[in-house]
């Protein structure tokens, strides 16, 4: 896991355009999200969907451990200016859904294409989507398995925080969201191990086992 880094190990200022953040929340539960500078800006920031119309463009707390992704510069420039333009365009209205992450965006404003079969995103998916937008796909998505041990359950778990939470959630998105239990996860560990693939895209199985270590890595093996 020669492209993972701790704060400690490699601050994040060492981000030049763009690269991948990764935190756990718990023991089951990991967040994601893309580290993005500016030219000429000092500070880094980490976008991210924190949660239902929760999209979020803030500084990484010391708990992110990120990839340095084995990827052009000229690429990564060009997923910190999506970053910038989906930040503009989709700030309190970004759903959280489970739907896949291709074709997400407007290519000129960057807004969130919702429609019948395009309900929202996960953190997870939603870095698949701000690099997808780019040209640059980090994983080969039919290789994902859609009946992973674990994954149907979250997906439910989803659906009751929707219910439940203090969220803005409309009774007619829970119902599209419950439509779509049973679709394809990408867990944020997937995401963070596919992106220390070179060349991209990665497939299931080697992002599994990248996933691995950074689980390992995230719980201070």
């Amino acid at each position: 896991m020669d492209r993972v880094f701790s704060q400690q190990q490699r601050p994040i200022s060492d981000v030049s355009h763009a690269a991948i953040a990764i935190r756990s929340v718990n023991l089951s539960q990991r967040h994601i999200g893309v580290l993005h500078r500016e030219d000429g800006v000092d500070e880094v920031h980490l976008l991210h969907l924190a949660w239902h119309h929760d999209l979020k463009n803030s500084l990484p707390g010391p708990v992110y451990f990120w990839v340095d992704l084995d990827v052009p510069s000229r690429r990564l420039r060009q997923v910190a200016a999506i970053c910038r333009k989906v930040w503009r365009s989709n700030q309190g209205t970004l759903p959280y859904a489970l739907s896949p992450p291709n074709d997400c965006f407007d290519h000129q404003t960057g807004e969130f294409l919702l429609g019948p079969t395009r309900r929202g995103l996960t953190c997870a998916s939603f870095v698949l989507a701000i690099f997808e937008e780019a040209g640059l796909r980090l994983a080969h998505y039919a290789t994902w398995p859609t009946n992973r041990s674990g994954d149907r359950e979250w997906q439910e778990w989803v659906i009751e925080q929707l219910e439940n939470g203090a969220s803005p959630a409309t009774a007619e998105h829970i119902e599209a969201v419950k439509g779509e239990v049973g679709a394809v996860r990408y867990r944020p560990e997937d995401v963070a191990g596919a992106a220390t693939v070179s060349p991209l895209p990665a497939d299931f199985a080697t992002s599994e086992k990248r996933a691995a270590g950074i689980l390992d890595r995230l719980s201070g093996g």
